[in-house]
């Protein structure tokens, strides 16, 4: 634990309450500990410096035309993954299959 970081406990209705004060305290160097009937499960904290420079990377890479950013966000909204049964092809099998190798 990092001397003089502030850690504070938070349950989930109260986050989901002060959501946008939570992440104000934790912009400001606070560490929050979200629980969930009193056991930690998650963790609010701010960025570190090499997540930010990670990020303004990113966005170089970006405006540079070297990284292409999605072309839609939301993930894998329609995905079906493939069901795996016992004859079912390994996931190596799958991705060589699916890199053409």
């Amino acid at each position: 634990m990092n001397i003089g970081v502030v850690t504070t406990d938070i349950g989930i209705r109260e986050l989901k309450a002060k959501l946008s004060e939570c992440v104000r305290r934790a912009a400001g160097g606070e560490r929050l500990i979200v629980t969930d009937r009193g056991r930690p499960v998650a963790q609010l904290t701010p960025l570190d410096d090499s997540t930010l420079d990670d990020l303004a990377r990113i966005e170089q890479g970006v405006a540079e035309g070297w990284i292409t950013p999605p072309k839609r966000r939301g993930g894998f909204k329609n995905f079906d993954p493939p069901l795996l049964t016992a004859d079912a092809p390994s996931i190596q099998e799958m991705l060589d299959e699916d890199r053409g190798d």
